[in-house]
């Protein structure tokens, strides 16, 4: 087999890894049966530190009783739901403008938790320089991985992709581990 060829395979191979792995992030709109379903899941309420961008370039610590559903993938997405909902202190900046939501999650069975954001007529991520792209992801990384033992990393998607970078400088490729060089 020539090296051409087996470098087409190759590529061949990671394409279809990377499709099947991206198949897992989406669901189907929960139909009526669905949401009867949903109104009998269980929950819990517990603290949960959530992590906002401060002035100061850091990520600050806020903390609130969120009432959890057992099950992970509806547990992170509880968590997300209260950290898009914004800060309560006064100081600290929501981590995401007016209009992104988390249109999906999925937590794999390696503890990788696949958060799916959008925002409606809104093709790209929000733009924003280095420092508030750095503070935005980490601040939903470091929120998720904290407030969820079954997640240890975190992979980024917009409209249902995964990008290179969120705004052009940090690097989502890869899952993201939590990194609390960020908080204060």
């Amino acid at each position: 087999m020539t090296r051409r060829r087996r470098a087409g395979r190759a590529a061949l191979l990671l394409a279809a890894i990377a499709a099947l792995a991206c198949a897992g992030c989406r669901r189907a709109p929960p139909g009526p049966a669905a949401a009867a379903g949903a109104a009998a899941v269980k929950t819990e309420t517990a603290t949960v530190t959530l992590l906002f961008p401060g002035a100061d370039g850091m990520l600050h610590a806020e903390t609130r009783p969120v009432a959890l559903p057992l099950p992970a993938d509806a547990r992170v997405e509880a968590i997300v739901a209260a950290l898009l909902a914004g800060p309560k202190t006064a100081g600290l900046a929501a981590t995401m403008p007016p209009g992104v939501a988390l249109t999906d999650a999925y937590v794999d069975p390696q503890g990788v938790a696949y958060l799916d954001f959008g925002a409606k007529d809104q093709p790209q991520p929000p733009a924003s320089g280095s420092e508030l792209e750095l503070l935005r992801v980490y601040s939903v990384v470091d929120t998720v991985t904290g407030a969820e033992p079954r997640v240890r990393a975190v992979v980024l998607l917009w409209n249902g992709s995964q990008r290179t970078t969120f705004a052009g400088h940090v690097d989502t490729t890869s899952p993201l581990l939590a990194d609390r060089r960020w908080v204060r």
